[in-house]
Order: structure tokens, then sequence, then C-alpha cells
């Protein structure tokens, strides 16, 4: 049975309509995918009435911020599984196919289930008259799915801001919040303290907050509004988490916050105590002082102690579209979702890490801009790194719905910036150019700009379910 006796829905009749699986996907293509809002919380909690509160039948912790939310979530997803927890994950956005938005333990919903849970929410919200859009609909089915799945635990991706996302129906035992950058500005006149408070809304009295690394200043005002709406308060993330090279400086903090996430979910909200969470790389006798006596390195060797450090050695990897590396190609092709100067920036680095461990021999970077980035910055970061990393620029429209700067605009500041550039009609085209302008075994082309533009790349390669 679908909806097992733990979520008991309301108000739907034996006529309701049974779609196939892609009439879901179809219905779901049709609505207006997300909406910031105050209706947004009232069809949500409209909807979670209807399914008898399933918000708060599951342990939840919910992920907002600008960039590496996504990320956070599957680093603290893998940690808590080390640490037998049964984890949800709900994914606010998706590559090829909405199934990527309901993963459980690094399995995303299969076609069956989804077509039918979402069969059955679909047809709620319609039988109650609620105009719910794509997002909403999506984020009570994983939440009926993460309990029919019976997982400890569910985390979900707060899309946008924090206060009116659809997951604010939720009372999470752990609110995180990643890095806040200009690309979540336009929430509020560009003013970043006042987008960081829009995301503290997502934690309640009794909740845990965590963030990662902000402005001193506004982490004090946040810590002060915290404590006074009765809301349990971490230590912001500071140190990078022990990653392999070149990841560590990447995504570091990142994986940190995701370290922190499980800490306190293990630790001080299940009771369960965990030196490996702690970090026992630290741990030493009592008494101990200076360095390891040859014996205790013996003994170590004998019986090594599982370690994050190791953790990390073994079990690191990244999602699709997240510094993708496709190394199989001739040239490479790295995959990336940056959509704002925080991002890109960050991408940048790791390509020039990646030069400096072994030097590429010509980099293409097939991009496209939002309307809402400064075109000028954007193309100096570029030359930045092409003065580091010989390479071009070739531009494209972002595909999608997403407004962007044309082609020839760009070109004509990379221009004036002195940046080998080339406006491209279409992805095809600027991959077909790329390749012929780097080495064909040691080159390297990026694809980044978006998340549609790296779907756009899938769909040419004739991907369409990963």
């Amino acid at each position: 049975m679908l909806i097992n006796k733990q979520v008991q829905k309301k108000g739907v009749t034996s006529l309701d309509k049974i779609r196939s699986y892609n009439e879901v996907i179809e219905y779901l293509d049709s609505l207006t995918y997300a909406e910031y809002n105050e209706s947004v919380l009232e069809r949500m909690s409209a909807m979670n009435s209807l399914f008898d509160n399933v918000a708060n039948k599951v342990d939840t912790i919910l992920v907002s911020g600008t960039n590496g939310k996504s990320l956070t979530m599957h680093f603290a997803a893998k940690l808590l599984k080390e640490e037998d927890f049964k984890v949800g994950l709900a994914y606010s956005s998706n590559i090829l196919t909405y199934n990527e938005h309901i993963v459980t333990d690094t399995q995303s919903i299969s076609n069956k289930i989804f077509a039918d849970i979402l069969n059955e929410v679909i047809n709620t919200a319609e039988s109650n008259n609620i105009k719910a859009t794509a997002y909403e609909l999506l984020t009570i089915a994983s939440l009926i799915n993460f309990i029919n799945e019976k997982v400890d635990v569910a985390i979900l991706e707060v899309r946008y801001g924090g206060k009116y996302d659809a997951t604010n129906i939720c009372n999470p035992k752990i609110a995180a919040l990643t890095r806040v950058a200009q690309d979540s500005a336009g929430l509020l006149n560009n003013d970043l303290d006042q987008v960081a408070f829009e995301m503290l809304e997502t934690a309640k009295s009794g909740s845990w907050f965590i963030s990662a690394e902000q402005s001193k200043i506004r982490l004090q005002k946040m810590k002060t509004v915290a404590i006074e709406r009765g809301i349990e308060w971490a230590m912001p993330i500071r140190k990078l988490a022990s990653l392999p090279y070149i990841y560590e400086q990447l995504f570091g903090r990142v994986a940190s916050l995701g370290e922190r996430i499980a800490q306190i979910y293990v630790e001080d909200i299940k009771g369960k105590f965990s030196p490996f969470l702690r970090g026992n790389l630290l741990i030493t006798q009592k008494g101990q002082r200076g360095r390891p006596t040859l014996e205790a390195k013996r003994q170590s060797e004998l019986n090594p102690v599982k370690t994050l450090k190791s953790f990390w050695a073994d079990q690191f990897d990244l999602i699709r579209g997240r510094f993708e590396l496709i190394d199989k190609e001739n040239p490479s092709i790295l995959l990336d979702n940056a959509s704002n100067l925080d991002a890109l920036t960050n991408l940048y680095l790791g390509i020039r890490l990646m030069h400096y461990k072994k030097p590429l021999k010509g980099l293409a970077i097939i991009i496209g801009f939002s309307k809402t980035l400064d075109a000028v910055e954007c193309c100096k970061l570029i030359r930045y790194l092409t003065k580091k990393v010989n390479g071009s620029a070739f531009f494209v429209r972002l595909p999608g719905e997403i407004e962007s700067h044309s082609p020839e605009e760009l070109a004509n500041i990379a221009k004036e910036l002195n940046l080998k550039a080339k406006a491209c009609s279409s992805l095809s085209e600027a991959l077909d150019v790329a390749k012929g302008a780097i080495d064909g075994r040691d080159g390297l082309i990026a694809i980044t700009g978006s998340q549609n533009i790296v779907t756009e790349f899938w769909k040419l390669r004739g991907i369409k379910k990963f």
C-alpha cells in the first residue's frame, strides 16, 4: 500500500485520476515550479493537515543558504549512514528527472513509487482546491516517501530563502545555513544580513542552528536573535574537513558543516556518543603529552581506529553537476552548476588546482551568465583564471527559462578585457569549437553557468536518466 497506516489522507475519492509516470511528469512540468510568499505556507499547511501532519512524523534537518546546500546534505548523509542511520534526502532541484529530488540511502525513488505517491498528492490537492506548485507537491511527496521507507532522519534542501519556502512547514531538529552570497541578495534588496535572518526562520524554538562561515558581525546578530527565540546555537564552522586533495580547499568547509550536522544529530539529539564524529584523531591517552611512543604507533597500526580523515579517504565522492569530472573523455570535461560569482570563484580555484597538480594543455570554458549577474565582473574572473591557465571562453545562452546575457554581448565585453572569447549559438556548437581549441588528450573543457547547462550537456549525450 502506498500510504501506510502512518499517513492517512483525507478528502480523496475512488474517482481520482491515476496518471502514468510520464503523465505525472507532464503535470509537474505544466505547473509553476516554485513561489516565495505567504501563500506557500498556507498551501503547505493545508496539504500537511490532509496527510495527517506528515511533516512532523519524521526527524527533519533543513539546509538553507546560497552555495553548497546539496553537498552539505550529501556529506551529512554519508556520515549518518556510517553511524547506522537510514537517511532520506529531498533536493530542491534536479538535472534530468524529478526522481532525483527524492533519495533514500543514495538511491533515487523508483518511477513506480514516484508516480504512485505523486498521484495521491496531486489528487488530494486538486480535490481540496489547493493550487500547489510543483516544488510544494514534491516536498509533501518526499516526506510521505520517507515515512513509508521508515527513514530515521530526512534532510531537506531549502530552495530559496527560508521563511516562505515549502520546507518551512517542518519543525526541524537542526537548521543549517551554508555560506550566504550575492546570488540570494535579490531576496531582500541586496542586504545579505537580512537574507541570513530570512534563512534563520527555518529554525524553530528547540531546534539546533549551525552556520557555515559568515561575517563575524552577521553571526553575532544571528546568535542574539536565535537565543532570544529559544534556538540552540552551535559554534559556526571555520575549519576545513580532511578531504582528499584537491577537494579540501574546494569543499572542506561544506564537508565540515556536514560533519557538525551529523555530530549534533547523533550525540545531542539521539544521545549516542560518537568519537568518530568528534574527530578521534585528537583522542589521546589520559596524561599523554607530546608525540606518541613507538609502541603506541605500533598498536595504532595493528588496531587502526576509524577516523574522519580515513573515512573521507575511502568514502569521498561528489554528486552530479558539482565539479563533476568526466576524465574518460578526450579532452576531459568538467561539469559544474555554478551560477553566481561566489560559486564560479570556487570552480575556477578548482581548475587552477587541477592545473598545478597536472598541467593542462589548454582550457576551454563554455559558459553563460544569468541577467542577475554583472557580466563585466564575470568576465574579469575568467580573465584572471586564463592568466593562470592558458585558455579561452565560449559564450552561450543559458538553456531553459533563465534570462541570460547574450553571447555577443559577453564576447564584446571579453574583447575589451583582452580575454580570448567567442560567441556560440548553442552548447553543441561551443563543444565542437572548444574541442578544436585545446589539446585532445590533456586539455580541459569546463561547462558551467547554471544547472540547466549541465542538463543540456547530458541531453546532447542522449542520457535521459542517471
